[in-house]
């Protein structure tokens, strides 16, 4: 199984990973302890560990990956910088000044925002991704630890081992609310699983996680000597970590079990650790588009595959306001979720939520697809949310919302993409990497009902040229929301 939806994993007190998959198997990591400090890389298994950076580093901890622009960022508490290198180590460059304690970090693609928890200055702070425009979030803290961001939800999650306590806000820093509360002091860092809707974090000498109100707490592995960073391998269900009194880099089974020590010697106090694994393989399903549009009172979701192989059906997921993802439908039970099996040409489906909506509440929609050996894959990357009104106006049919197929595609320097508006609306635009990180924003204005064509010549928001590869192009225009896929061949 392979998930399209890229985690970022950032953590706190000494360690971070990070997991974004892109065409390389590497872990890179640091370490306080040894002399000189160094930024190591090694495979994910622990082997061919060699060092990248070993000059200049004080007390290297936390490290967070930018795929999109090969970099690696990481904090020095020594230095009191937050710096980022090429991932060969090579073109370092210091980014931010005065930190005072970064204890945690974490990257927003959709923004090109960074965010770190200043510990000695007892606030969260974020910046643009060269480090200018620093900001303060959240003020008046105690001791700020951990980061992790949930994109999905749009949510921020940061540990204050002042008052022993996981909190969350809103990514711009409001409202804020207890999640954890009773942790013990020494507890590190935490990161978000957007699958399953959970949290982990470090606690002393275990790992613990929640849903992600603080809900149903129970002990993930236990029997630890001091965990100082935790991360977690979606696509494979693993989760890693970092013992700081045994200097080891371990992970294990999701659920606990077949823990293994992956770096055991040579360590001398190991911190932040970022993880990249392999998306070559084929996924199981390959969506052209996704869409979920209200039809009187329905919502309504298309969808459309450039090939299937071994697919058994779809699932459909939904979720309530900022509530947790429920399944609400499955090919088991609808057959128009059935999927072909093996073909390699374009198939659409439709599936109708005809269950009863709340007047003015938003719903959010994904689906997956099940493999005949029982696989799921999940497509939360093409999520669409419907504000759901009743006896509204039915504004949101093909007739009257398109976004069409781009033209040429596979298209070589540049293509064109034509949408159709029912009303003026306010329109957004834009392009997403599979990754589901933020390319360009091609529209985000309001315009005119009627037809609209725009055109992107590949490249992103800052005019540099993007590789090759797939990408997809979101519509959002008052409730309505749509997502094709394109391909750019050079």
């Amino acid at each position: 199984m392979k998930t399209l939806t890229k985690t970022l994993l950032t953590l706190s007190i000494g360690l971070t990973i990070s997991t974004n998959l892109i065409a390389q198997d590497k872990i890179y990591f640091t370490d306080r302890g040894t002399t000189p400090r160094q930024i190591f890389k090694a495979n994910l298994d622990g082997s061919n560990v060699e060092s990248i950076i070993s000059s200049g580093l004080s007390s290297p901890r936390e490290i967070v990956l930018d795929a999109t622009n090969s970099k690696i960022y990481w904090a020095d508490q020594g230095t009191q910088k937050i710096q980022r290198a090429d991932l060969d180590g090579s073109n370092v460059e210091d980014l931010v000044t005065g930190i005072s304690g970064a204890h945690g970090m974490a990257i927003d693609f959709n923004s090109q925002k960074i965010y770190w928890s200043a510990f000695g200055l007892d606030k969260i702070q974020r910046a643009d991704l060269d480090g200018s425009n620093v900001e303060d979030i959240i003020t008046g803290l105690t001791s700020p630890v951990g980061i992790a961001l949930d994109l999905v939800n749009s949510k921020l999650y940061w540990g204050d081992i002042g008052p022993n306590k996981i909190q969350r806000s809103d990514l711009d820093g409001s409202n804020i609310e207890d999640i954890v509360t009773g942790l013990h002091p020494f507890y590190s860092s935490m990161e978000i699983d957007t699958e399953n809707s959970k949290i982990y974090f470090g606690e002393g000498s275990s790992i613990r996680r929640a849903d992600l109100d603080g809900s149903n707490e129970e002990s993930a592995i236990s029997g630890l000597s001091r965990v100082s960073g935790i991360g977690l391998d979606l696509t494979n269900s693993k989760i890693y970590w970092t013992d700081q009194n045994n200097d080891k880099v371990q992970r294990a089974n999701l659920d606990g079990t077949n823990v293994e020590d992956l770096v055991s010697t040579g360590l001398d106090i190991p911190a932040g650790i970022a993880l990249f694994e392999n998306s070559d393989a084929p996924l199981s399903v390959e969506l052209n588009s996704f869409q979920a549009r209200q039809i009187e009172n329905s919502i309504q979701l298309t969808w459309s595959t450039a090939s299937e192989t071994e697919n058994e059906g779809f699932n459909v997921y939904r979720k309530t306001g900022d509530r947790n993802f429920i399944q609400i439908a499955s090919y088991k039970s609808h057959n128009e979720l059935l999927g072909q099996g093996n073909t390699s040409f374009n198939s659409t489906y439709r599936f109708v939520d005809n269950s009863k909506l709340q007047n003015n509440e938003l719903y959010t929609y994904y689906i997956s697809d099940v493999e005949t050996n029982g696989l799921e894959t999940k497509h939360e990357e093409n999520s669409q949310t419907v504000k759901f009104v009743l006896g509204e106006e039915n504004v949101n049919t093909k007739k009257e919302y398109k976004l069409a197929q781009n033209f040429p595609n596979p298209f070589n320097p540049s293509t064109t993409i034509s949408y159709q508006l029912a009303k003026d609306r306010k329109v957004q635009l834009k392009i997403y990497n599979l990754q589901g990180e933020l390319v360009n924003e091609l529209v985000n204005e309001k315009k005119n009902k009627g037809s609209h064509s725009v055109n992107w010549n590949g490249t992103d928001k800052y005019g540099n040229q993007v590789s090759s590869g797939t990408y997809f192009y979101k519509l959002t225009a008052g409730n309505f929301t749509q997502t094709n896929k394109m391909i750019l061949l050079k």
